[in-house]
């Protein structure tokens, strides 16, 4: 029986089919070199065939993989020579892992897998003697954080790091310290060199590729959704064939805007109705189903022109083909996360352009990724909504206007507010959006505390955001009023039930 001779662990289910792929394509002519994948979502009872069968290179994410270590008893490792930790530093050891970013809280499982593979090896070496040849563990990572280091500290024994080019490091002995080399991230790296390493934490600077254009726009809460939109429609306007990366806090968020720019139609040239952004929009998140993931996954890499709106699943090792801008509409928390989600873009050498959105109170984290090593220019918003028709209005005093009063701003807004009123399903998800969004807003960790702070919102506006007209306290309300509803329905069903039993008795 062909038995795993290499296993790759990926963190996420996306991330898992496009390593597959790869390496389809890479062994395609090696018919003895047989690649597979295990990952959540798919039907363990074909996995198990397929691991009885015979796997050569085996991608796989932590979880799917615990449970066939523990519980498939055909799926033999002991000829595993080489396991590589993809994305090394995604794997969350804390004890409360962060739910702001996509830190999947696998640092548990990892470990165990890390220990079920050891003492797996132990055994093959007392029973086949030291001839035996010793697993190799590789971390791949664009980012190095603590996370790595904890992972190097549970896993490697002596470790080298490789791939990092700057030209400081050239004059650094080998007996550098892993401290040193996490003082200087990169991405893109096209050097090698080699040094020895002890693992500790460090703050990173990172390196990004020159052809990325980053930016940053302050937007006002309450204008948030109308001056996305109006971004996005002008985006595609000037250029139809192109692709666009939308990533949002949560789920819900992702639910609400897809629906929204699926559904919403007006014209600010006309009365006849139309599709507002004019792009097959696609969505992607944890909480879809795993079919309708794949679709988005493949779609999306079909497609030449396309809007994806998602979370932090699709920020690391996803290669999008030709990307042209990443839009961050939440803020991304550390800058690692940053880092990642503009890593979709400007890719082997491609010209690509990053926007964040930032409220007047989060202007701060431009100071915590300068920290870093990453430098922002102002987004030009003023000309953008200049360039919209405003009938009914008066435009020569617009430069002299806040953007909240902006003639085109406020009628966007008040367009989609309209819309919202008159779609009970829509509205129902923008309520729940509204609340998901507040739940992530407080998660941020250490010294992002300071900056992102629900006390300096104003929730009225973080409402407005979401195309509701009702005051948070109300939106609260009526969701207690939908559960109160749901429950007493139930009692009177369940009285009737006693009634009609009770007069047939």
């Amino acid at each position: 029986m062909r038995l795993p001779t290499a296993l790759v662990l990926v963190p996420t289910r996306e991330l898992c089919m496009q390593v597959y792929e790869i390496l389809q394509k890479l062994v395609h002519r090696f018919h003895w070199i047989v690649p597979g994948y295990i990952m959540g979502g798919e039907n363990r009872s074909k996995e198990k065939a397929r691991l009885r069968k015979g796997i050569s290179i085996l991608v796989a994410t932590p979880g799917r993989l615990l449970d066939h270590l523990k519980n498939t008893s055909s799926f033999s490792y002991t000829k595993l020579q080489w396991v590589v930790f993809d994305e090394a530093d995604m794997y969350d050891f804390a004890a409360t892992p962060n739910p702001m970013i996509l830190e999947l809280g696998f640092g548990k499982s990892v470990e165990e897998i890390i220990e079920l593979l050891g003492s797996n090896q132990n055994d093959s070496v007392r029973k086949q003697g030291a001839g035996v040849m010793h697993r190799q563990n590789l971390l791949l990572s664009a980012t190095l954080n603590e996370k790595v280091n904890h992972l190097a500290n549970v896993s490697l024994d002596k470790p080298i790091m490789i791939g990092l080019h700057d030209d400081k490091m050239s004059s650094r002995t080998p007996s550098a310290s892993f401290t040193n080399l996490l003082s200087k991230g990169s991405v893109g790296n096209d050097k090698t060199e080699c040094y020895e390493a002890s693992p500790s934490p460090s703050i990173a600077d990172y390196k990004l590729p020159e052809s990325l254009v980053q930016r940053y726009v302050k937007v006002p809460c309450g204008s948030r959704l109308a001056v996305l939109l109006s971004i996005l429609r002008i985006l595609f306007e000037r250029e139809a064939s192109q692709k666009i990366v939308v990533f949002f806090s949560t789920c819900d968020a992702v639910d609400f805007h897809y629906f929204l720019l699926n559904q919403f139609q007006w014209s600010p040239y006309s009365h006849e109705k139309q599709t507002f952004v004019k792009s097959k929009t696609l969505r992607l998140h944890g909480n879809m189903e795993q079919d309708a993931r794949r679709t988005t996954f493949w779609g999306f890499n079909s497609e030449k022109s396309a809007l994806l709106l998602c979370t932090d699943v699709a920020a690391r090792g996803l290669d999008f083909p030709k990307v042209r801008c990443i839009i961050q509409y939440d803020s991304p928390g550390e800058a690692t996360e940053y880092v990642h989600r503009v890593g979709r873009t400007a890719r082997l050498g491609d010209k690509g352009e990053a926007l964040l959105f930032l409220q007047p109170v989060e202007i701060d984290y431009l100071h915590d990724l300068q920290r870093h090593n990453v430098s922002l220019s102002e987004f030009p918003l003023q000309s953008y909504v200049d360039s919209f028709p405003v009938h009914s209005q008066k435009n020569y005093g617009k430069n002299l206007l806040s953007l909240d009063m902006h003639p085109w701003v406020s009628t966007l807004q008040k367009a989609i507010e309209n819309f919202l009123s008159g779609e009970a399903k829509l509205q129902k998800l923008a309520k729940s959006a509204f609340c998901s969004w507040v739940r992530a807003y407080t998660a941020h960790r250490g010294e992002l505390k300071r900056i992102f702070m629900v006390k300096k919102l104003h929730l009225g506006h973080v409402a407005r955001s979401f195309g509701l007209k009702e005051q948070p306290s109300l939106v609260g309300k009526s969701l207690q009023m939908q559960a109160k509803k749901r429950k007493w329905d139930h009692k009177g069903q369940g009285s009737s039930k006693r009634r009609r039993i009770a007069r047939k008795t």
